[in-house]
């Protein structure tokens, strides 16, 4: 049995001998919602004032004893439970991640950028503290065209704008649209069962499918285009709602049958939950690294047993979790999409999926 013990800095003081709770997520729910980044809150002894002097925007960096990751946000909130009883005050400190920080920075000027990748870098160039690797902004063919210009907002309010669309993951540029298993090794950062022997222990596991839970009349809207819709026939419609950046309407409505197969593919979407009690320190290392180098996009086998059924091994991708500590305890959730909907691909594309080469990727 394993325990993670955490630490807690917010700028150069250590927090961690007083933290009486800590909980932080990252990335979203399921591929179906919107990323929003991450947030982390943690309540801290205050029966001195130790938190007096935390303020809005000082670096929290969260830590542990297995791994050399650390997981960074950035303050919001201090609330302060000043309490009657003697040496019984505390403090809450609220933190966000980059994606959040970000948005409380002011941007203006009509500055015409071609895509949303150059409007990404724009953003990132106006911001000297929060300054991270971006993507090449040069123009892509068919992908994220915008065709209108900054107008005075915050920095906040465009990049959930540039995250509301739906471009980041498809390509189009009139070639064949294929929809094949995946080609990638099957390799994995972490395995899970319900034994040590299997990879890391889960002890609560939650199936959803597409049809039940998902909808499945996709509707994509553009100021260029409009709305192009798709539906899958014989199945119960539910709308599936989003903006998107295209201006071409051949490109928004092959994204939009691309949507509607996705959502109609009968594949495991799971929720699945585990804490550190059951685990070694090696297999926490593990899934810890993969997680903090990958954040969401890594892989995992997750081996379950479905009533009235037999062992079951399925590859999922981890699309967000969230993480809750009290001393001496551990609880983390996952949530999980099937690598189905990543393994789309346009065949005999000058750019992706040109035949006869290894390029079958986005």
């Amino acid at each position: 049995m394993s325990t993670i013990n955490w630490t807690v800095t917010v700028g150069a003081t250590s927090f961690t001998s007083i933290t009486q709770s800590l909980s932080f997520s990252f990335g979203r729910g399921s591929d179906f919602d919107t990323p929003t980044g991450g947030t982390c809150t943690f309540t801290v002894r205050n029966n001195t004032g130790q938190a007096a002097s935390i303020n809005q925007g000082d670096v929290i960096t969260i830590g542990n004893q297995l791994t050399l990751s650390t997981s960074t946000f950035y303050v919001v909130e201090v609330t302060f439970q000043d309490e009657i009883a003697s040496g019984a005050n505390t403090a809450t400190i609220t933190g966000v991640d980059a994606i959040g920080q970000i948005s409380q920075f002011p941007i203006s000027g009509a500055t015409v950028l071609t895509n949303a990748l150059q409007q990404i870098a724009f953003i990132m160039n106006e911001l000297a503290p929060f300054n991270p690797p971006y993507p090449d902004p040069s123009p892509v063919a068919g992908r994220a065209f915008v065709e209108d210009t900054f107008n005075a907002t915050t920095i906040g309010q465009r990049i959930i704008e540039l995250l509301l669309t739906e471009n980041g993951r498809y390509y189009y540029d009139g070639n064949t649209i294929v929809f094949v298993p995946s080609s990638a090794p099957n390799a994995t950062s972490f395995t899970f069962g319900t034994a040590a022997s299997t990879g890391l222990v889960y002890d609560s596991l939650t199936r959803k499918y597409p049809n039940t839970n998902y909808p499945n009349e996709v509707n994509l809207t553009s100021t260029g285009v409009g709305t192009t819709t798709t539906a899958v026939t014989g199945l119960y419609r539910r709308n599936y709602n989003r903006q998107v950046l295209f201006n071409t309407a051949a490109q928004q409505q092959a994204q939009t049958d691309y949507y509607a197969n996705v959502l109609s593919v009968e594949a495991l979407y799971a929720e699945l939950r585990f804490s550190d009690k059951p685990q070694t320190d090696g297999q926490l290392e593990h899934y810890l690294e993969a997680v903090n180098s990958a954040g969401y996009g890594s892989t995992t086998h997750v081996t379950y047993t479905p009533p009235g059924g037999s062992p079951t091994t399925d590859t999922f991708v981890v699309e967000g979790g969230t993480c809750t500590a009290v001393p001496g305890r551990t609880d983390f959730t996952l949530y999980l999409s099937p690598t189905v909907i990543y393994d789309l691909f346009t065949l005999n594309s000058s750019t992706f999926g040109i035949l006869n080469t290894n390029r079958l990727g986005w």
